[in-house]
């Protein structure tokens, strides 16, 4: 038996925190923030966090992630176990939950030290992907790419012989990232598993949402006015680089510095890059991209040569992005396009609200997480008994578990933060 907490996570989008309590041991999955939010940490319980046998982090994304220094704030000395691609990436994240929180108008509840003593280990360099490695006595774990991000990662644990899979965010849709899932026989009987289910009950296909974004960018773009897609410096905007540049040849894209960077961190490590795609992406971004700096690009956003630019600020609320904004909006046939998950409270979201931004602002959703087919899928692979819906409202979440129920899938928990399942 054993017993899975939610300090995070399920019944809202962010702050992804579970709490798994064992026979003899116990180990926290991911450890993230929440923005837009009062409650922005996870409900971490301080004496049950300095017992913790080990933590797992299954991405670098600040909802899965920016919360670890207070584990050892509040007095963990273990590790956490990951890729080595998602630590490297981690510097970016810390730096830019800081900017947040300050700007914010809050303090941040660790310190530089709290992030400094926290100390990795790698999945990779313990196992291949779909091989068990042993953590300590009793406890083993078996990891494989999630297809969401370079270096994100699904997990299965499995102590004394009772195994619980974790997907952390799961994308089966991307064009340039490997996605699998463990073998069989690793999940025969499996008890427990927790899944990505962000888009809930949605069951609009990767291809429909590909076809609305193109046309949205071919209006904008006919009527005279440039496309801006803010998006994070690492995952889906180097697949929309791909995509625009395929569909759009005659076309000037322009992406900003961080995004490169980020494009020369993805291919350091083609350990997470479908083998296929790594030439033409390569071929691509150096024949179609155009690299310039926040100041630079700011001129160019008031030029008539269309363009579609690339910025790594998703929720637009750097001064360079707000520097960008009031050049953009001064031409109204100009479009912002955001294509993930809009916080409350910031910038992006103010803009989706106003009647009059002064630009036109479109959400297009580009597929990293899974919604109703997704799920449907993997739970036909994985075949668990009970299965734990996560990382959306819990309303969208009540929704999915009644369809899936309805679908003949059996014992499907919507839960909140604060909610305690136990597995016999």
């Amino acid at each position: 038996m054993f017993q899975v907490e939610v300090w995070g996570g399920a019944g809202e989008h962010g702050r992804s925190c579970y709490y798994v309590q064992f026979e003899q041991r116990a180990v926290l999955l991911d450890c993230g923030v929440k923005k837009g939010q009062e409650e922005m940490y996870p409900l971490l319980d301080a004496a049950k966090a300095r017992e913790l046998s080990c933590v797992f982090l299954s991405h670098a994304h600040e909802d899965h992630s920016m919360a670890i220094p207070l584990l050892y704030r509040d007095g963990y000395t273990g590790v956490v176990w990951t890729t080595r691609s998602t630590a490297q990436q981690l510097d970016n994240y810390f730096a830019s939950w800081q900017r947040y929180v300050e700007d914010a108008g809050y303090e941040l509840p660790y310190t530089k030290e709290h992030i400094e003593q926290v100390r990795y280990r790698f999945v990779e360099d313990m196992a291949s992907p779909g091989q068990w490695f042993t953590i300590e006595p009793g406890l083993q774990a078996c990891w494989g790419p999630s297809g969401h991000l370079a270096g994100s990662i699904w997990l299965l644990l499995k102590n004394d012989g009772k195994t619980l899979f974790y997907s952390g965010d799961y994308s089966p849709d991307s064009k340039l990232l490997i996605s699998d899932l463990p073998s069989p026989e690793y999940v025969h009987d499996l008890p427990f598993a927790i899944l990505d289910a962000a888009y809930a009950d949605d069951e609009t296909g990767q291809e429909q949402l590909l076809k609305e974004f193109v046309a949205t960018c071919e209006r904008v773009l006919k009527q005279g006015g440039h496309v801006w897609l803010p998006v994070p410096r690492f995952g889906r905007g180097h697949e929309l680089i791909q995509i625009v540049a395929e569909t759009f040849p005659d076309t000037q894209i322009v992406c900003d510095e961080r995004l490169e960077q980020g494009f020369q961190t993805l291919f350091e490590e083609e350990l997470w890059l479908k083998s296929e795609s790594v030439v033409p992406y390569k071929e691509m971004w150096s024949s179609r991209v155009q690299v310039l700096s926040q100041e630079q690009i700011r001129q160019k956003s008031v030029g008539s040569d269309k363009t579609i630019f690339l910025t790594a600020d998703p929720m637009l609320q750097s001064k360079d992005a707000s520097n960008l904004l009031e050049a953009f909006q001064n031409k109204p046939e100009n479009a912002i396009i955001l294509t993930g998950h809009v916080y409350p409270g910031t910038c992006a979201a103010r803009l989706l609200a106003e009647e009059e931004p002064g630009v036109q602002v479109i959400r297009h959703r580009y597929k990293i997480h899974q919604g109703l087919p997704e799920v449907t899928r993997m739970l036909d692979q994985l075949k668990p008994k009970t299965t734990l819906l996560v990382h959306s409202p819990k309303e969208k979440t009540d929704r999915l578990q009644a369809k899936l129920v309805a679908q003949g899938y059996k014992n499907i928990v919507s839960c909140t933060p604060g909610d305690r399942i136990v597995i016999d």
